[in-house]
């Protein structure tokens, strides 16, 4: 069994909506979510907003993607994988959360 793994995450910002909602609006702080990985399970603290869910392996590759609804607490990821992947979390907007995860 292996013990629990506690993943770290970037802030990105993208290209995935580059304008303001709100022209010149204040913005708060992005909240970073807290995930937790046991297995193939991930645990989500703090997601309190609709997500999408994209793993990608070592070459880049899309390899699973699940859009995961506010309020979810944990997502099975299918026990075929492998390695590390890079998980990328995109709440919407102009900025995604990006972490590494070894199965």
């Amino acid at each position: 069994m292996l013990a629990l793994q506690d993943i770290p995450f970037l802030v990105r910002s993208g290209y995935i909506d580059p304008k303001p909602s709100m022209p010149g609006s204040n913005r708060s702080p992005v909240a970073v979510p807290h995930i937790v990985i046991d297995g193939h399970t991930l645990y989500l603290y703090n997601v309190g907003y609709d997500l999408t869910l994209r793993l990608l392996d070592e070459d880049g590759e899309e390899v699973y993607t699940v859009t995961v609804a506010a309020g979810t607490t944990s997502v099975e990821l299918p026990a075929t994988l492998t390695g590390p992947h890079t998980l990328q979390l995109f709440p919407g907007g102009s900025y995604y959360f990006e972490g590494i995860i070894n199965f």
